[in-house]
């Protein structure tokens, strides 16, 4: 009886681990895309400096993102909460100290492009604010995330 009851978890969890990995690879190509067209608009209006900046900036925002998320979705598969809730606390310290220590050196070597790659950095940020919409989106339409 144990394994009937350890089937739909591991069932149900495998679901939820590919539907998180999707989202991840929906984000990162989301960000990618914005931060190549921000660069592009930076070349166009500011110069190649600021383009290459904004790039930058789109990079270290991309980085981070996956790094955080490969933290936690190592995780996630396993349908515990607690250690879903600790993976997640532990992936966003380390995306914590590693944009602090990206950020330190990006303006140590290039204090004069800093602002066009905060800039960049920023645009990566707007994806997330895309993610919940398209997220909310799937809820209010009876997706997955609605059920009751």
């Amino acid at each position: 009886m144990s394994n009937d009851s350890g089937k739909p978890e591991n069932n149900q969890s495998a679901p939820d681990a590919a539907g998180f990995a999707r989202t991840v690879v929906w984000l990162l190509r989301t960000q990618a895309v914005m931060a190549v067209a921000a660069a592009i608009a930076a070349g166009i209006f500011a110069g190649k400096g600021w383009a290459l900046g904004v790039l930058s900036g789109g990079g270290i925002g991309i980085v981070l993102t996956a790094i955080s998320a490969l933290r936690t979705g190592a995780v996630s598969a396993s349908g515990d909460p607690a250690a879903m809730a600790a993976a997640f606390y532990r992936g966003m310290l380390l995306k914590m100290a590693l944009a602090v220590v990206m950020f330190v050196v990006v303006a140590a070597m290039f204090a004069e492009w800093f602002l066009p790659v905060i800039a960049g950095y920023v645009v990566t940020l707007v994806a997330y604010w895309i993610a919940l919409l398209r997220i909310g989106r799937q809820a209010d339409s009876g997706g997955a995330l609605n059920d009751e």
